[in-house]
């Protein structure tokens, strides 16, 4: 068992105390002298450690005053027990005992009454400027400067106390020294051995326990200031040294672990947990400054919002685990095209957005598109078979001096949507051109919501008719709408604008109810076609909806045929939806037919998985099949295939002879365009005119 400090300083004043017994043997009068000598040199050392035990408590209140302080003047609130504590710890350093050799000098006196003094002075400045923090913390900037005079004060009058009390050590050892020496050769001998005793206390002492202490208090003044200078030494000792180590390295580890989950939770706050990106918070944040910023450099800031295409798609078809790929694919690769002093944010779902500041705009987004474009294709390339490929549509936005952050974001989202309505995978900067239409755009959504109640919208009926004999079939029921300023408003305007608004089911709603009523005053020989919006099929009803406006006009459902393009039967967790809907509707009578075949991503799958009555091909294939073979190829393939499944095959936009002449040598069903006839309230003219061209 090892011995404590304490243990091992009373040995050695022991061992000094036993010597001088034994020179009581050489004589009475050079024992007393030794005597005295003695007890001055370990009142000394005590008034030495009572000034070490000082130093400590003052230092630990300088510390805490410190951290309030600055708490203080950065807002925080700081409760009223901690106000309370620092003035009554401040205090009772003010009464801690002060310790007097019990021989005084008078250097020492005045240097121990100067230490009280300071004492009492830099208590009343701690007081002071506590209460200034408490009550102004304006004020304590102007109030630190007396506080740190009055504890230089006191470090530089403890410094000479201590300077004293060091001084009287040794004048008293020299004294018994020479004393020894006049009298004695054995009084000099035992002199001699206690000046050794005292130099290898002094040694072991400055050792092992003064410098340890000042390192230890040097890593602890670091540690408070944010700096970690390493390990807290004499964590390994067995003494009570040993134990205040390892007391301050527990309570190092403690702090640095809260810190550590300070940041941490900080980083959560403003990262997305899946991908590691910033998240909305943390770039609105960073999009404010930088346009704040930019106004002072002249630099502009871009911002580009990106949208994976169809994930959706990859969520239903690969599961939301290869969803969740896609997504910390998209976000790498957008982290290794953008330079280091750009953000990349995740805005929630499949949106991401970018903050690009440069001088050189717009030059610097198209560069940052480039590498994005090149980076995908290069990861397409790389992957492999099991993962969905990456497709991705950007809108980018300039800013403009004095222009809020959420603006220009909502301007490049406006550029983004332009992005996906041209086809997807592509980019769109948000020019004055879109600002024009997004104007018109809103304009027109303001304005859609009363054109039902203000009879702005009508319908037309364009003849679809045998592409044999050129008699009428049927009628296509197409929605105008005739602006009461604006004049007519096309339907690729307005229908994309009624289904990004909401206001797609009530005019869904109004177009099965009129195309019927008008249904039910033609011959019963002709068949109604109804185009229906995907979205019409989210909300619940759309077949009895159908059934209630057929049987209240009078017409069969057999009459009925149900036009949906291939993106309705391509909505994701309502897919079987659509298909249970359809279905329905064809068990009544009802014909369903998929309209603009060719131009989605999945058709063949479609007719798989869904009996179809009828294919109506794309206007645009029918358009070019005279002077582009490809097209000419797919027109005729689509008519085999329509064979073979036993399908009516109909060909849009029909409009010259020799495109009528073509369709006929390929076996095509029905056709239907301007050759047959145009869109008309009077289905007589139309069909007057269509029997004019057989």
């Amino acid at each position: 068992m090892r011995l404590s400090i304490a243990a091992r300083v009373l040995i050695a004043c022991t061992t000094l105390m036993v010597l001088g017994l034994m020179l009581l043997v050489a004589g009475f009068a050079v024992n007393e002298n030794v005597h005295t000598a003695d007890q001055r040199i370990v009142l000394l050392s005590e008034a030495l450690h009572a000034q070490d035990r000082q130093d400590r408590a003052q230092d630990q209140l300088r510390l805490d005053v410190g951290d309030t302080t600055r708490s203080a003047e950065r807002g925080a609130t700081i409760p009223d027990r901690r106000w309370a504590t620092l003035v009554a710890r401040a205090r009772a350093f003010a009464a801690l005992p002060v310790a007097f050799p019990a021989v005084q000098h008078r250097r020492e006196i005045a240097a121990i009454m100067q230490t009280r003094r300071a004492s009492r002075d830099f208590v009343a400045n701690t007081v002071h400027v506590v209460t200034i923090a408490r009550t102004r913390p304006d004020l304590i900037a102007k109030t630190m400067p007396r506080f740190v005079a009055s504890l230089r004060r006191l470090e530089a009058s403890r410094a000479r106390t201590r300077e004293a009390l060091t001084l009287a050590v040794m004048e008293a050892a020299d004294r018994n020294s020479r004393e020894s020496r006049r009298r004695t050769v054995e009084v000099l001998f035992g002199g001699l051995v206690i000046l050794a005793i005292i130099a290898a206390m002094s040694a072991w002492l400055r050792h092992r326990l003064v410098k340890p202490i000042t390192v230890i208090a040097q890593r602890l003044r670091a540690f408070g200031a944010g700096r970690d200078d390493g390990a807290v030494p004499g964590v390994a000792r067995r003494d009570e040294l040993g134990d205040l180590a390892r007391g301050l390295a527990e309570y190092r580890d403690a702090v640095e672990s809260r810190r550590a989950a300070e940041r941490r939770v900080d980083f959560l706050a403003h990262h997305d947990m899946l991908t590691g990106l910033a998240n909305r918070l943390l770039f609105e944040s960073r999009l404010s400054h930088e346009l704040m910023r930019s106004a002072r450099t002249g630099d502009t800031v871009a911002v580009v919002v990106v949208d994976l295409d169809r994930f959706k798609a990859i969520n239903d078809r690969f599961g939301h685990a290869a969803g969740d790929r896609a997504l910390k694919r998209a976000a790498d690769l957008l982290s290794r095209c953008v330079r280091s002093d750009d953000l990349v944010a995740r805005m929630g779902g499949d949106e991401f957005a970018i903050i690009q500041v440069a001088r050189s705009q717009p030059a610097a987004a198209e560069a940052l598109l480039a590498r994005i474009y090149r980076a995908v294709d290069a990861c397409d390339a790389d992957d492999n078979a099991t993962e969905p490929a990456i497709r991705l549509s950007a809108g980018v936005a300039f800013s403009e001096p004095g222009q809020p952050g959420d603006e220009l974001y909502e301007l490049a989202d406006t550029a983004l949507y332009r992005a996906k309505a041209d086809g997807r995978h592509t980019a769109r900067f948000f020019n004055k051109d879109l600002r024009e239409q997004e104007s018109l755009r809103l304009r027109l959504a303001r304005d859609l919501e009363h054109a039902i109640a203000s009879d702005q919208l009508y319908l037309v009926f364009q003849p679809i008719a045998n592409a044999g004999t050129l008699a009428i079939t049927g009628y296509e029921a197409l929605l105008r709408w005739r602006h009461p300023t604006l004049g007519e408003i096309a339907p690729d305007t307005f229908v994309p604008i009624a289904e990004s608004t909401g206001l797609i089911a009530p005019i869904g709603a109004w177009v099965i109810a009129h195309a019927i009523a008008a249904a039910a005053q033609w011959p019963e020989a002709l068949s109604l076609a109804i185009n229906l919006s995907p979205l019409q099929f989210r909300a619940d009803g759309l077949a009895d909806e159908l059934r209630r406006a057929a049987a209240a006009h009078g017409v069969a459902l057999s009459r009925l045929e149900l036009e949906v393009t291939e993106s309705a039967t391509l909505l994701g967790y309502q897919r079987d939806e659509v298909l249970a809907t359809l279905q329905a509707m064809q068990a009544d009578g009802a014909r369903v037919v998929m309209d603009d075949f060719g131009t989605g991503h999945s058709s063949l799958g479609n007719l798989k998985d869904f009996a179809f009555n009828k294919i109506k091909i794309d206007r645009s294939f029918v358009a070019a099949m005279g002077d582009h073979p490809p097209s000419a190829s797919i027109v005729r393939a689509i008519i085999g295939l329509g064979k073979s499944l036993k399908l009516t095959i109909v060909a849009e936009g029909v409009e010259t002879d020799a495109q009528l002449a073509r369709l006929r040598r390929w076996g095509c069903d029905q056709v239907q365009g301007y050759l047959i006839g145009r869109p008309s309230c009077d289905i007589q003219a139309t069909t007057m005119r269509a029997r004019v061209g057989v």
